[in-house]
């Protein structure tokens, strides 16, 4: 078994060295990058996790208002912090293509769409200091050049684009992550994370798995920031994107990890961002404006850890722990009971209850 899963480590190592193209127009020695995180994350893009020294050329770095500092790979990685939070950004620079120096990106001359490939973008952005240095890397590689207003619009543009594109490519790497996380980690250290770098530096700092080289801690984040990647959606509750929960209104699609569902004799389903709502709903139906008539054929959950459907009459609660949900505190569904009792000890919880021991109170 040990030789069988050395052998896919090693095929796994010449995948991955391909996808992750170590010897780019990007990539410059250590000695000549400047690094201005001093924390795990400091080699690594906080949103992609990607090395910052092998797409150094593109890397961005932003100084936040309240003094902290990020460098990203990209400015697509940039971009997707600046779109909810450019409020907190106090200032922004760039790597000059040509110095590989931080400069100020407002005064940068970026060259758009050259032949030289992007960074997690279907086009490249590469900056200058100097226009004329601008004009010689656009006459030699093509592109068009722009100012940074106008190169982060067109970037924030083709983010949903770029981004279908960045997930295809993510999900062999999941695959193989998740198979590592299972043989290598603690399986019990796994929460949410808002980034593929917050996942990376979590594994980094609480030692949650061993002996992982570069490329299998990447892999391993990217499966833990989205196991949606590795897992087979056939499995999982199927749900409309326009589907709004009705006891919050919020987007169920949004949240596939925690989606419940009731379905009615009559076809219709009603679908909610994770058990606590259905079970609100399931005492209450016409308090958020169902019809007193409805009869309920099937109640389906997520199970926690498979996100595979499960029969909600079935499956274990646990209550109280502290993993939360889309809305705070939730009630955490398993299929296999063994494992909602270990979650339950690993994460602090209350109580574990079958779906008949629900009561309208635990909601509160």
């Amino acid at each position: 078994m040990k030789r069988a899963f050395g052998i896919f480590i090693f095929l796994f190592g010449i995948i991955f060295s391909n996808l992750s193209a170590s010897e780019n127009f990007q990539t410059v020695e250590p000695k000549d990058a400047t690094l201005v995180k001093t924390d795990s994350s400091k080699e690594f893009c906080n949103v992609c996790a990607m090395h910052l020294t092998k797409y150094y050329k593109t890397n961005h770095v932003a100084e936040f208002k309240n003094g902290h500092k990020e460098q990203y790979c990209s400015l697509h990685c940039l971009a997707e912090v600046h779109k909810n939070h450019a409020e907190k950004i106090k200032n922004i620079q760039v790597v000059d293509t040509r110095s590989l120096k931080l400069i100020d990106a407002l005064k940068a001359y970026y060259v758009v769409g050259s032949s030289k490939e992007g960074t997690m973008s279907s086009s490249s952005e590469y900056a200058f200091f100097t226009k004329e240095d601008a004009e010689k890397f656009k006459k030699e590689f093509g592109g068009e050049i722009h100012n940074f207003n106008e190169t982060l619009k067109l970037t924030k543009d083709k983010l949903s684009k770029d981004n279908e594109s960045i997930d295809e490519k993510r999900v062999p790497i999941a695959i193989k992550g998740k198979k590592i996380f299972e043989s290598m980690c603690d399986v019990n250290q796994i929460k949410e994370f808002n980034s593929i770098g917050e996942a990376k530096q979590y594994l980094i700092d609480n030692n949650t798995c061993k002996n992982l080289d570069a490329q299998m801690l990447q892999a391993v984040s990217v499966y833990l920031y989205n196991p949606l990647y590795a897992i087979d959606k056939s499995k999982m509750i199927n749900i409309h994107e326009d589907s709004k929960c009705p006891v919050c209104g919020m987007f169920v699609s949004k949240f596939p990890k925690w989606v419940a569902q009731i379905q009615l004799e009559d076809g219709h389903n009603h679908y909610f961002d994770g058990v606590k709502d259905m079970m609100k709903f399931y005492f209450n139906p016409t308090k958020y404006h169902a019809n007193t008539n409805e009869q309920i054929s099937q109640i389906n959950v997520t199970d926690y850890y498979s996100l595979e459907l499960t029969d909600g009459k079935k499956a274990y609660y646990v209550i109280g722990s502290n993993v939360y949900g889309p809305m705070g505190e939730e009630l955490i569904p398993f299929k296999n009971k063994d494992e909602a009792q270990k979650f339950m000890t690993d994460h602090f919880g209350k109580s574990l209850v079958s779906f008949d021991e629900i009561k309208e109170e635990m909601l509160k």
